[in-house]
């Protein structure tokens, strides 16, 4: 399929090639939308995101979106200018420093790799998109997509968040199925997000589809851990927590999940990824690390391992 330059292009070479969310056509850039030639099918693109999400999967996410925004509300967590940097008395300041600093030693194995671009660049579950408006200043080309349109904690966010928010292409999109071409990005970034699908394996060949041989799958994020009953019991603590707080036993389908280390490189290669795992800590300091939590906490908690995964075959 023939790649279509997008109204919202930033400016570097071409702009994604979308396609039809229901039968995989290139779509055509209309005034207010995209537009699907053999279904004669429009999707609207509103405030600077373009709604590729099919009606019926859009129904069936609405129930985890309803409960993942209001936590997130709950907690806190909102699109701010600048971000990862927030000021040092800032209530999540700790959490932010250690995710700028992931994402700053994950870009820089990316770039010893693929050189210093510009690269092509897709995230996914981008959410208010501040990692997908870093790289965007960085002189990248980047393409951002999520389920979630919160206004304060999604897709629509950059529009009051970034100068750089009409520059940023961005769509409604499952990363189970991306209304994407394939082969047409250098690097896909999940930042906090590989843990939400129930089918990792899936999203792993999906993603694998829309890479470029040799591109590469950088995961920064995602709570991982040595052993499964550990992962289960981070489950378990939250859906309590939020049983207590919301009146209701929240179904465990409607939870992110985790990774288990062991697991990791089988379903990487089986996905078309060759696996690099980075981040994780020697033998010695494992087990101290692991001591040290379950005197102060009585438990392990997950690490956050860098995932970096090359496209090969």
């Amino acid at each position: 399929m023939t790649g279509v330059s997008s109204s919202l292009t930033n400016g570097i070479g071409q702009g994604p090639g979308w396609c039809c969310s229901y039968c995989s056509a290139p779509l055509t850039v209309q005034a207010h939308g995209l537009y699907c030639a053999p279904e004669g099918r429009w999707f609207a693109s509103l405030d600077g995101v373009h709604r590729l999400l099919p009606e019926e999967r859009r129904r069936e996410l609405r129930p985890f979106l309803e409960l993942y925004q209001r936590v997130r509300r709950d907690q806190g967590w909102r699109a701010e200018a600048g971000l990862p940097e927030v000021p040092a008395d800032h209530p999540h300041a700790a959490i932010w420093k250690a995710r700028a600093g992931r994402l700053q030693r994950g870009l820089e194995l990316v770039a010893a790799r693929l050189g210093p671009g510009p690269w092509r660049v897709l995230e996914v579950g981008a959410g208010c998109c501040w990692a997908a408006l870093h790289l965007l200043e960085g002189g990248h080309q980047v393409v951002a997509v999520d389920v979630n349109l919160d206004p304060d904690d999604g897709l629509l966010a950059p529009n009051h968040t970034s100068r750089m928010a009409r520059r940023l292409e961005r769509a409604e999109a499952d990363m189970e199925a991306l209304p994407l071409e394939p082969a047409g990005f250098d690097l896909v970034l999940a930042a906090g997000s590989l843990h939400y699908p129930a089918r990792s394996s899936r999203v792993l060949v999906e993603l694998r589809r829309v890479t470029r041989r040799g591109g590469l799958l950088l995961v920064l994020d995602s709570p991982s851990f040595r052993r499964r009953p550990d992962g289960e019991a981070m489950v378990a603590r939250r859906m309590r927590a939020q049983a207590r707080r919301y009146a209701v036993l929240p179904p465990r389908e409607s939870q992110s999940s985790y990774f288990v280390l062991g697991e990791l490189p089988g379903l990487f290669e089986r996905s078309g990824w060759r696996l690099e795992v980075q981040g994780w800590p020697g033998p010695l300091w494992e087990r101290a690390s692991d001591l040290i939590q379950i005197l102060l906490h009585g438990r392990r908690g997950p690490r956050y391992p860098t995932l970096l995964g090359t496209r090969h075959g």
